[in-house]
């Protein structure tokens, strides 16, 4: 009878940790909707041999009336410029509409933007898949992706 009684505590157990594990994880999940914080961060070399310099970008998110401005901000990591394309692949959760998006330019030093305005995600849960992919001289390539979920407005 003791096993019996031990085993079905350890079922209640259990169940009570799936319980505050699942009621815990969307905000775990769920990136800040401050402006002025870094929904994602990615690091990556320089794609320049032999790829040690370290580079990084952070994106940021800004919601309003159905729709999502991202905006990368690079510190390439040299003064070597190189080609950078920022990949947005998105989806929203809520409604099932999902989309993509890219822009590229060139980059150096410490201070480089790039921006993808206007995504049409309407408001609800929405998965970004974020990539910088960056092309060097020659067949030099380094990449950074992220994925995030972002609550719009």
């Amino acid at each position: 009878m003791k096993s019996g009684t031990r085993s079905g505590l350890l079922r209640v157990a259990a169940i009570a940790c799936l319980a505050v594990t699942a009621a815990g994880a969307p905000a775990a999940f769920a990136a800040p909707n401050d402006p002025s914080a870094p929904i994602c961060t990615m690091s990556y070399p320089v794609p320049v041999e032999p790829f040690q310099t370290p580079a990084s970008s952070d994106v940021f998110a800004i919601s309003s009336s159905g729709a999502v401005d991202l905006k990368v901000h690079t510190n390439a990591g040299t003064d070597f410029a190189y080609d950078q394309k920022f990949t947005v692949n998105w989806a929203n959760i809520t409604t099932g509409k999902s989309g993509v998006a890219d822009t590229s330019a060139q980059v150096k030093g410490p201070d480089n933007t790039l921006t993808v305005t206007g995504i049409p995600t309407k408001p609800g849960r929405i998965l970004f898949n974020l990539g910088v992919f960056n092309h060097g001289e020659g067949q030099n390539y380094t990449n950074g992706e992220c994925s995030v979920e972002y609550q719009a407005s």
